[in-house]
């Protein structure tokens, strides 16, 4: 079994954290969110820090096991502590099968949307050539991590400080908004004048500020990469989810404060184009359209990097497909190819449900949400972890080995309600959601189904070899 290259920092980390959750729905979902909260900031803003708190909550739980766990992917190694190894196998198969190219592959579509909005050609997400550009972007990213990850891990650096950009700009531009916008907007008549005809379903509001903030667990993947992953993740983890929480509160007082809460709502998804364009002009909203696309495509490269391990993390098992030829990296000592094509050929499957989906074809027309469920149904793993940690971790004080895993665990569970349907179901008597989710399974069931014959009740002898760090759980 060949070592994989420690190459990556804190700074990879962090950017990892910051630059996956940070895509377009930060900038997307300001009006929605508001709106759900009757059009008061105040109960928005609430919103948006209890999705950011299961978050943060999370980000440490999984950051205590990093101090004391080092072996190939983070997420899947702490699960198998608090578990076993066949549940731990599942997770693993699970993420590189469904939970990386399904966000990689619809934020693809959104980056390419992004892209012909910004050379002004009238192309949609579901348009065919939209799905061929977001192909093209995965098979770019796939093709840089393997040949050269030091470079994808720049770009993702990089693409977080530029998607940093636009929140600054509306950040400054909110605080002094009254002074050359008018006296209508400004922080103040944000706080005191709601949005009328808002009618309040605050459970949905957060619902949509907790999926805002998934996909900070990727930043786990590259666990064996880092050169001190008992230092660099738990910081990656702890800093990285703190600040995208900062950002998110910061950012949408300050574009209420730009535009006022009523029309903030109005515009909705182009409120911060507008905001834009108010400051620079027309120049103003194809800059942030050009960030935005970037932004996009920071998320795709990150999760990418994630789907491209995961089946040599798997290998490192001994489990998976032909884990003896999986584990074989590539000139770089960094990224198996066998894995990287493992991912990328996920990565285009899901590519093209979303297609189907899209297009209403057949009962592909149920999976428009499949990115929401497989992130419930992970939750759902996670919980496991958070209940080991208070069960072992007896050397930890009471707020890291209690507080932050019940407030993780009632998170996780908030998670499954709302992804499976069950929210919908309780709280409005609708089905559509249960309908979703009940379609998903059977896909999900179809896809896992495979893994039941690749899984070794033997690992290899140089498996065990390869983890040098011993894991420490009392």
């Amino acid at each position: 079994m060949e070592k994989i290259k420690k190459q990556y920092g804190v700074w990879t980390g962090m950017a990892m954290v910051v630059g996956i959750v940070i895509g377009s729905g930060v900038f997307l979902k300001a009006g929605g969110v508001l709106s759900l909260s009757g059009g008061d900031l105040k109960l928005s803003l609430l919103a948006w820090f209890i999705g950011g708190l299961i978050m943060v909550c999370s980000g440490f739980c999984f950051a205590v096991f990093a101090t004391r766990i080092t072996k190939y992917n983070g997420v899947v190694d702490y699960v198998e502590v608090a578990t076993n190894k066949k549940v731990a196998y599942g997770l693993a198969w699970l993420m590189t099968t469904f939970y990386y190219p399904i966000i990689a592959s619809i934020v693809a579509l959104f980056a390419g949307q992004y892209f012909f909005q910004l050379i002004g050609v009238n192309i949609g997400l579901a348009d065919w050539q939209n799905f061929l550009l977001a192909f093209v972007v995965l098979t770019a990213f796939v093709a840089l991590n393997y040949f050269s990850p030091i470079l994808s891990a720049k770009f993702q650096i990089s693409a977080t400080i530029i998607k940093l950009l636009p929140i600054g700009v509306i950040a400054i531009a909110g605080l002094f908004a009254s002074f050359f916008l008018g006296d209508s907007v400004g922080i103040v008549n944000a706080f005191t004048t709601p949005a009328e005809n808002c009618a309040v379903n605050f459970g949905e509001a957060i619902k949509k500020t907790a999926f805002a903030y998934e996909g900070w667990v990727c930043a786990t993947s590259i666990n064996a990469e880092l050169k001190d992953s008992k230092k660099d993740l738990p910081r990656a983890l702890t800093f990285g989810t703190i600040a995208i929480l900062i950002f998110y509160i910061v950012y949408y007082v300050s574009l209420s404060a730009c535009l006022g809460n009523a029309s903030t709502i109005a515009l909705d998804a182009n409120a911060p184009i507008v905001a834009f364009e108010k400051l620079m002009g027309k120049f103003g909203s194809v800059l942030f359209t050009l960030f935005i696309m970037i932004s996009c495509l920071g998320t795709v490269n990150g999760v990418a990097m994630s789907c491209c391990r995961g089946m040599y993390t798997m290998s490192c098992r001994g489990q998976g497909i032909c884990p003896e030829k999986f584990s074989k990296l590539g000139k770089n000592q960094s990224v198996s190819a066998l894995s990287c094509l493992y991912g990328f050929g996920c990565m285009v499957l899901m590519l093209g449900v979303w297609y189907l989906a899209m297009h209403g074809v057949w009962i592909f027309k149920y999976l428009g949400s499949m990115d929401e469920i497989i992130c419930a149904i992970i939750y759902a793993v996670y919980i496991t972890m958070y209940i080991y940690i208070m069960k072992h971790f007896t050397d930890c004080k009471p707020f890291t080995r209690y507080v932050m895993p019940i407030v993780a665990i009632i998170g996780s569970v908030f998670f499954f309600i709302c992804g499976t349907g069950l929210y919908q179901l309780l709280t409005t008597g609708k089905t559509d959601s249960l309908l979703a989710f009940g379609v998903f399974m059977i896909f999900f069931a179809l896809l896992m189904f495979p893994c039941l014959f690749f899984y070794h009740d033997k690992e290899s002898s140089t498996q065990e070899e390869l983890c040098n760090d011993e894991i420490k759980t009392e």
